[in-house]
């Protein structure tokens, strides 16, 4: 005669079987966890080796391109004018002779200008009554004066005060150079605000490409075009 199964002891036999259950779940799921985390181990460890051989052929790069925000200049308006009084040079060896200044001239002039233009002389910090002109370009027929700004703010009346001090100059251009084109605060008079023209940091990169791209190559020395070249890397990556 079988013995007699009370309904307890049947739930406790589910129960051991159940709890038999779980364990060996656990052991495969801890098995296949431990697999696919060597396998993952090696992976990773191929991954950051193939890094490791990209890094070493120089063949994974990061960082900037351009000299300037190398060496930490990108933002400096000093380093900026120097680039725009050696592009505005006509005798200078990137061979865009008076490319860059024909096209700020007709920017200010809203009108084109019959070439060939004749620069006789641009100078950078060019000082006239205790004020600071950025650049003035001479010209044969033209006077071009550029205030340029990059993080800089306006100082007080200085728009104004190089209006005076430049208006007597033979056919004045004034230019107002700023990342984003805007006009100065510091024109506040009529005739200063009629003269000043704005002009952006993007719009005066697309300026210097069109001028190296008509600039005569047989002219031109290979080394200042890449300078040219490097530094419209840098007008892009700091203006757009």
């Amino acid at each position: 005669m079988s013995p007699k199964v009370t309904p307890i002891d049947g739930v406790s036999s589910w129960e051991a079987c159940i709890r038999a259950m779980e364990r060996q779940w656990t052991e495969i799921s801890e098995c296949q966890e431990r697999a696919l985390l060597a396998d993952w181990n090696e992976a990773m460890s191929e991954m950051r080796r193939q890094h490791e051989r990209l890094v070493s052929a120089g063949l994974w790069v990061t960082g900037p391109a351009d000299f300037l925000d190398i060496i930490g200049l990108a933002r400096d308006e000093n380093t900026h004018s120097r680039m725009l009084q050696w592009i505005m040079t006509p005798t200078a060896r990137h061979g865009l002779g008076c490319g860059l200044v024909r096209r700020l001239v007709e920017h200010c002039l809203g009108e084109s200008v019959p070439a060939p233009m004749a620069v006789e002389r641009v100078v950078f910090s060019h000082w006239r009554n205790d004020r600071e002109a950025d650049l003035v370009v001479w010209g044969r027929n033209f006077t071009l004066i550029i205030e340029n700004k990059v993080d800089a703010p306006e100082q007080p009346d200085q728009c104004d005060d190089l209006y005076e001090n430049y208006k007597a100059e033979f056919a004045p251009l004034f230019l107002f150079l700023t990342p984003d084109g805007r006009p100065p605060f510091t024109a506040t008079t009529p005739a200063a605000q009629r003269a000043f023209k704005t002009l952006s940091w993007p719009a005066l990169r697309a300026m210097v490409e069109v001028a190296l791209n008509e600039s005569q190559p047989a002219t031109s020395g290979a080394d200042a075009v890449e300078v040219v070249e490097n530094y419209l890397l840098t007008l892009k990556e700091q203006f757009g």
